[in-house]
């Protein structure tokens, strides 16, 4: 458990570098005050710890495994995307989106070089903690070497690495953003002329019965206070569907007893997520493809 001076400055961090990130200033300018935030918190950070000492291998393995690792991490990547945009080429789409696939390709090879660290840091393993994150274990050079740190009072072996590891993935979800965005963007603007088209909920009529009470119970709409008749009114005009009496149908759900109660909301759960999973895994060939069929 953190202590509250540790929460604060994370807290600070988060909010700080949001009230940058808000802020109307030039890419040079974003950065200077991105990094004069960072600096001054990992000082406070840093007399934090030499003030109050660790309580236990455990607390000082989490701090320098996931607390100082956030803030290293913000630095490193506000670094990073700064220079990304500085070194974007001028020019067509396709000379920029092939400039951000180097870059994809560059963070690729760091975690390929650092390979078993990396699966380490992904996969949340534990077993060798404590010659990573404990200040003076002693871990073979050729793991870390790159990234020791002369502060001996305020790093371990593996904090820095760690940091780099977060940092980078931010970065190719960064970029891997404004890859999307360049490919929405290079289809024109026949967006803006767009007019929506009538549309019909196809699925079974009693899944939208858990998405409507989904809604209701969540308080979703009208900042909750839009009734469930109204909720289920609105869906049945506009999906052109009959939904029938919601407290009946209602009862067709908590009938269920083998499956899960809410398997259309869980479905839904599933698929986000292995679209989220599937848009952070890099593929080359991929966007290569995509590439081809938009020209």
């Amino acid at each position: 458990m953190l202590s509250k001076p540790i929460e604060k400055l994370l807290i600070q961090l988060t909010d700080g570098l949001a009230h940058t990130a808000g802020q109307k200033l030039t890419p040079s300018g974003r950065l200077a005050a991105a990094l004069q935030l960072i600096r001054r918190l990992l000082l406070l950070l840093r007399e934090q710890v030499m003030s109050e000492p660790f309580k236990s291998k455990q607390e000082e393995i989490h701090f320098f495994k996931m607390v100082k690792p956030i803030f290293l991490a913000a630095k490193i990547f506000e670094l990073e995307r700064y220079n990304l945009e500085q070194s974007k080429p001028a020019g067509s789409w396709g000379k920029l989106l092939s400039y951000y696939e180097r870059e994809l390709e560059i963070i690729q090879r760091f975690f390929l070089h650092y390979a078993y660290l990396y699966q380490y840091f992904r996969a949340g393993a534990v077993e060798m903690d404590e010659l990573y994150f404990l200040r003076g274990a002693e871990v073979p050079s050729v793991l870390v070497s790159e990234f020791e740190e002369h502060d001996i009072g305020f790093s371990t072996c593996g904090d820095h690495l760690f940091a780099r590891f977060k940092a980078y993935e931010d970065l190719q979800d960064h970029i891997i953003e404004q890859i999307h965005l360049g490919s929405s963007a290079d289809k024109g603007t026949q967006h803006s002329a767009y007019v929506s088209k009538k549309l019909t909920w196809t699925g079974e009529s009693i899944n939208l019965v858990e998405l409507g009470y989904g809604l209701y119970d969540s308080g979703q709409l009208n900042h909750g206070k839009a009734g469930i008749n109204d909720i289920f009114t609105w869906l049945a005009e506009h999906l052109n569907v009959s939904i029938g009496i919601p407290a009946r149908r209602f009862v067709e759900i908590k009938r269920r007893k083998r499956l899960s109660r809410t398997r259309f909301l869980d479905n839904m759960r599933d698929s986000i997520n292995k679209k989220i999973d599937d848009d952070e895994r890099y593929e080359p060939e991929k966007l290569k493809s995509k590439r081809e069929r938009q020209s």
